[in-house]
């Protein structure tokens, strides 16, 4: 064999073992939260050795901006050359969702949200058809502190103080636009993978009308924080899966 051939060979050798070195990484496991959080909701949750916890966080839209324009914005976080897992809580939830329309992970996992039509909560349906989003005056949602302390006190029964670290996104344009987008959003049931975590004693998403998810006895909306312990067992046990 001459030495072109020999060197040729050497240099395919050493581009596949790079290649085995990359894929041998820890598999990248991004996290969006809820609205108005941010993702140290997550800190408590465990990941299984091989899994690397990865977060994005929300950004302010740009007036007009659909939800596929501002989920397109938060994708490039994701590093598409190596194998990934996205895992949303709540509106998060809806967000990976939109993302597996047009990337490819290796599954996707809703905690504490809804993936079906059936699962959209009453309230939302009204919500849609009253058009409540823009006859709330941009003042009250300018109001963040109002908003935030009764949300926390009449949905999730704790005061707003035990919140204040992780309840920090609370731009009135974001807010707006979030709950847009939330009650307007219809699931198309595309995801390949998917798999769903949820309370049985939701405040917002009732878990007598979730299907195909795993229980958390108890949980409830805010479950994330409070039962990390148990959404991490039945977390590991879902990446642990093998996907065909």
């Amino acid at each position: 064999m001459d030495k072109k051939k020999r060197a040729g060979i050497y240099r395919i050798f050493e581009v596949l073992k790079r290649v085995k070195k990359l894929w041998e990484k820890d598999i990248n496991v991004y996290f969006i939260s809820g609205m108005c959080y941010n993702c140290s909701v997550f800190d408590k949750i465990v990941l299984p050795e091989g899994y690397k916890k990865k977060y994005i966080e929300w950004y302010v839209p740009i007036p007009g901006q659909s939800l596929q324009e501002y989920v397109f914005v938060m994708a490039k976080e994701i590093d598409i050359s190596r194998p990934y897992i996205l895992i949303g809580y709540s509106f998060g939830g809806v967000i990976v969702q939109v993302m597996s329309y047009f990337l490819s992970p290796i599954k996707t996992v809703l905690i504490s949200s809804f993936k079906r039509n059936e699962e959209i909560p009453m309230l939302f349906r009204a919500a849609k058809r009253t058009n409540v989003a823009d006859r709330i005056p941009m003042r009250v949602y300018a109001s963040t502190e109002l908003i935030t302390d009764l949300f926390n006190r009449f949905v999730y029964n704790v005061p707003t103080s035990e919140l204040a670290e992780v309840m920090t996104f609370v731009d009135p344009v974001y807010i707006k636009c979030a709950i847009e987008q939330i009650v307007g959003w219809m699931p198309e049931n595309k995801c390949k993978h998917l798999y769903h975590i949820h309370g049985t004693e939701d405040q917002i998403f009732s878990y007598e009308h979730i299907r195909n998810a795993f229980p958390v006895e108890g949980g409830d909306h805010l479950m994330v924080v409070k039962k990390a312990d148990a959404i991490s067992t039945i977390l590991s046990g879902i990446l642990l899966i093998k996907e065909n």
